[in-house]
């Protein structure tokens, strides 16, 4: 999910139950990405048989994450466009939720197979780049303690880069880029005499 001045918060049980499945997380990701499609297109880009397609879009429809947004004629044949309802949109985190967290928790790592996924697919085809300013593959694991400014800094890097992926829109390559970040420290009185010391540095 994308980031703009305008963002859909997918905060619905719904919502987020249709998610859980890694064809609609792709399916969303499509149509977001591209902004009007046919079913078949939207096949094509995925490397899928548009039969298998119908089921997942009729539960995006459902869970008011995607919408019909149009006919158009392919010859006499009468063909529906479906768009997203939102070009940019991102999931609600409740931490002290239960559905919540199980709900996203699903969804992050269907993510995380897809990138999975789509890392083995591309290593394997053997000519992807993997080095130098057009790089194509990466991954990688980087553990590092973080000052509270470090850490608004790193969430700065990473709007940026949302920012950057959400600008272009039908040309070049079509990439996924998957972000995890997460505290190792689970430790909360550790944790808030942390942000207390810092604190204190400030004053």
């Amino acid at each position: 999910m994308k980031m703009a001045a305008q963002r859909y918060v997918i905060r619905k049980q719904k919502q987020l139950a249709a998610l859980a499945s890694a064809a609609r997380q792709e399916i969303v990701d499509v149509l977001a990405e591209a902004g009007t499609l046919s079913v078949a297109e939207i096949a094509a880009i995925l490397g899928r048989p548009a039969d298998a397609l119908y089921f997942h879009l009729r539960a995006l429809k459902l869970a008011g994450l995607v919408r019909q947004a149009s006919y158009r004629y392919r010859g006499r044949r009468k063909e529906a466009l479906f768009r997203t309802i939102s070009p940019e949109q991102q999931l609600q985190y409740e931490p002290r939720s239960e559905p919540n967290r199980r709900a996203v928790t699903t969804i992050v790592s269907s993510m995380l197979r897809l990138g999975i996924r789509d890392f083995r697919r591309a290593f394997r085809r053997g000519d992807v780049i993997v080095a130098g300013r057009h790089r194509e593959l990466w991954g990688l694991r980087k553990v590092s303690r973080l000052t509270l400014p470090q850490l608004a800094a790193v969430n700065r890097l990473i709007e940026c880069m949302l920012l950057a992926t959400s600008k272009p829109k039908g040309r070049g390559r079509l990439y996924a880029v998957t972000v995890l970040l997460t505290p190792l420290d689970h430790r909360r009185r550790g944790a808030k005499g942390n942000r207390k010391r810092e604190q204190a540095g400030k004053k």
